[in-house]
């Protein structure tokens, strides 16, 4: 492994749980900048938690630029182009500057926009929790650096998969998965609202655990998208009678509602009639079917 400098733009659990393992895995001289930091007097709990890391914290963004060459930005997804901002006059053309906040597709595609001509970019995605798993998460990246950026790290233990050279990509696909993740968060606390004031929280939960570990999660994907494709009628006039049972109840009905909007967006593409009633046996043809069907306002056909 050949060394490289390595700093980071913010200093909270990714910059702290990436800083520590990759300076278990050998990585030396890493640096850290960030407004917090900046502030902070030597000794207090912040330095004491960056040399506990192996991070030394700097005042100035111009400082870590001359000290590193590899730059990740792991700042909140709303100060991602302020950070870029602070950094950017101290960027040289050999910089490697790597996004890992959470931000829009268009803050990433204008990210690199800014850089280009003064630095390489990446626009990288982390797609697990960093406490948990620390380097070892998965980090997808996309942009025209984002090999290089992977043949730098991966060998300390980071795990990094290229997705693509166009910046946003990687960010589309966590915004995109996000989707699913927080909208099944949501599911959960409204029908587990439902049930506490039913009275039945306790099973209502360990049934669904039930059912879900049961089967491999790629089974249940397909079921969930083939059978919603073929049985969606049936499907919306059962979320029309839980909708009024949760109202029945007083709790959240949010989710409930857009669910019976879905189901009755899918009925009205005729999906049953478009595969013979029966369901297909991969999700691609339904998906490539609601696409076929769905106009660009999101109105069916």
């Amino acid at each position: 492994m050949s060394a490289i400098r390595l700093g980071f733009v913010g200093f909270g659990e990714a910059g702290y749980h990436f800083g520590k393992d990759l300076s278990a895995a050998g990585l030396t001289g890493i640096v850290a900048y960030s407004r917090s930091g900046a502030k902070a007097a030597a000794g207090d709990a912040l330095h004491a938690r960056a040399a506990e890391a192996g991070v030394e914290l700097v005042a100035r963004p111009k400082q870590l630029c001359e000290r590193a060459d590899v730059i990740i930005a792991v700042t909140p997804g709303r100060a991602a182009l302020p950070a870029l901002r602070a950094v950017l006059p101290y960027l040289r053309a050999d910089h490697i500057y790597v996004d890992a906040s959470t931000a829009s597709v268009k803050a990433m595609e204008q990210a690199g926009r800014m850089l280009e001509g003064k630095a390489g970019f990446v626009d990288a995605a982390i797609m697990g929790t960093v406490p948990l798993e620390g380097i070892k998460v998965l980090t997808v990246v996309s942009g025209a650096c984002a090999p290089q950026f992977r043949g730098l790290l991966a060998p300390y233990g980071m795990n990094i998969q290229v997705i693509g050279e166009d910046p946003g990509a990687a960010s589309a696909m966590k915004l995109i998965r996000s989707v699913f993740m927080k909208g099944l968060a949501a599911l959960l606390l409204e029908s587990l609202e439902a049930a506490q004031r039913k009275g039945v929280l306790d099973m209502v939960a360990a049934d669904i655990a039930a059912w879900m570990d049961e089967r491999p999660f790629t089974q249940i994907i397909k079921r969930f998208v083939c059978g919603t494709a073929v049985h969606a009628e049936r499907r919306e006039y059962e979320m029309t009678q839980a909708l009024e049972l949760l109202r029945s109840l007083g709790g959240s009905t949010t989710m409930t509602r857009a669910t019976r909007v879905m189901l009755d967006n899918v009925a009205k593409m005729g999906l049953r009639e478009h595969f013979g009633g029966q369901e297909p046996e991969s999700v691609a043809p339904v998906i490539e079917a609601v696409i076929s069907k769905r106009l660009p306002s999101g109105a069916v056909r």
